[in-house]
């Protein structure tokens, strides 16, 4: 029985409540806030309304106990409605079991086989960014990401249907999980032919596979092929084509916004660039970069780690609570969005000392086995994709920084983050791109 007050409210202005904040620098604001008001506090957005629950209790309840008082369909039943991504909002052996079918063709093992294509098309790319004077850092990354994942997923790039994937997913972000449009946006006729477009695209890879089976490892599409539900079932046709949409852009802007942060540090930080750059080049002195050396590059892996520790590419999880339940002294009713920033724990000294500082050294372990470093959530619904994101990561910052030589157009602006769909440095963040010479 929960009987305790509901949580404090989180200072904001009229009308707007903390939109202005949490449209920007979110993770920051929930940092602050969770300073001020501890570890459960409401905030407001327009005519929306959230529990925020942050800090290492926030993360263990979530471990604990996410999975009886929680739900997903409220947050991302868009995902599932629109393009069938169903494991987003199944809960109990039905999530289990579809999510053990896609972690097995997430995984490093899929990169380590297809590592030659994923190479060469990360090279080309980035050589197509030399003599750029003002690239647009997030979009070059998008594309970047979207490439590099759909070759390692489903053998062949989604280049092609790069625009209309990005921007039907961030629009279903926007209306279901952020609430920033109307549901009735999903209705707007340009959104309905892409939505049609994706789906036949999907279709048609399912189909094109089937015809022409490879051998090797199997990936997205072979798995989403023979799916079959817990009971032995097929998946219906909308679930497998959504199997195959994880591949195609499901985690790219996890990845990009990883890249673009990571080339934002890099560019404020020249000890650290020299000393990765210095790691690079004497790795690659040895001949080609292949996918085992990836693991003898300690200062990658670390600026990797600080990087999401620093900038996670998820600021919580967002869920609905499926039943009333107390936390913190605080009554949350049954029907609340909650969010779980899961993240607040980043920037706590108590967790990680002097959190301020990037260190390209500091040790995780204890973080980790704590559940207070979760830049990819904690629980049965942590990011598929986590181990994948941070290999890929070493590997195409190894390759930019051998390869290019950027520098920032504005120097001294400060960093300016968008919450928009997830934190990002934003469109405005560009670069000048070189080719380096050894």
């Amino acid at each position: 029985m929960t009987v305790g007050p509901l949580p404090p409210l989180a200072a904001g202005v009229p009308l707007l409540g903390n939109a202005l904040r949490m449209m920007g620098d979110v993770q920051q604001f929930f940092v602050d806030t969770y300073r001020d008001l501890g570890p459960v506090f409401r905030v407001r957005a327009l005519n929306q309304s959230f529990v925020i629950m942050a800090g290492a209790a926030a993360n263990r309840f979530l471990l604990e106990h996410g999975e009886k008082v929680f739900t997903s369909e409220e947050s991302f039943g868009g995902l599932d409605r629109e393009f069938g991504m169903r494991v987003h909002v199944l809960h109990g052996r039905p999530h289990r079991h579809l999510r053990g079918l896609l972690a097995t063709s997430l995984s490093r093992d899929l990169l380590a086989a297809r590592w030659e294509p994923v190479a060469a098309e990360t090279e080309r790319i980035l050589d197509g960014w030399a003599n750029r004077p003002a690239l647009p850092v997030v979009d070059a990354c998008q594309r970047l990401a979207a490439a590099q994942l759909s070759i390692a997923y489903t053998g062949s790039s989604s280049a092609s249907q790069f625009e209309t994937l990005r921007s039907a997913f961030e629009l279903v972000l926007d209306v279901t999980v952020a609430g920033k449009w109307p549901a009735a946006t999903l209705r707007w006729p340009a959104y309905r032919r892409a939505r049609a477009a994706i789906h036949q695209f999907a279709r048609t890879a399912l189909a094109e596979r089937a015809a022409r089976p490879r051998h090797g490892i199997p990936d997205l599409l072979d798995q989403a092929l023979d799916a079959t539900d817990e009971h032995g079932a097929p998946y219906p046709l909308d679930v497998r084509a959504g199997m195959a949409l994880q591949g195609y852009f499901a985690g790219v802007n996890t990845v990009a916004y990883l890249y673009s942060f990571m080339i934002d540090v890099l560019l404020r930080n020249p000890a650290v660039l020299a000393r990765v750059t210095d790691e690079v080049d004497a790795a690659q002195r040895g001949g080609p970069l292949v996918f085992d050396r990836l693991r003898e590059l300690p200062a990658l892996h670390g600026l990797v780690m600080e990087t999401l520790r620093v900038h996670p590419p998820a600021p919580g999880s967002a869920r609905t609570a499926a039943q009333a339940f107390d936390f913190g002294g605080c009554r949350i009713e049954q029907g609340q969005r909650v969010l779980v920033a899961t993240c607040v724990t980043h920037h706590l000294p108590e967790h990680f000392p002097d959190p301020q500082r990037f260190d390209l050294d500091r040790d995780f372990t204890a973080g980790r086995k704590a559940a207070v470093y979760a830049p990819f959530s904690v629980g049965g619904h942590t990011c598929l994709g986590a181990g994948m994101t941070q290999v890929l990561s070493v590997a195409t910052v190894a390759m930019l920084v051998r390869r290019l030589r950027l520098s920032p157009t504005r120097p001294g602006r400060p960093l300016r983050i968008t919450a928009t769909p997830g934190p990002n440095p934003g469109r405005r963040f560009r670069v000048s791109a070189s080719r380096r010479q050894h």
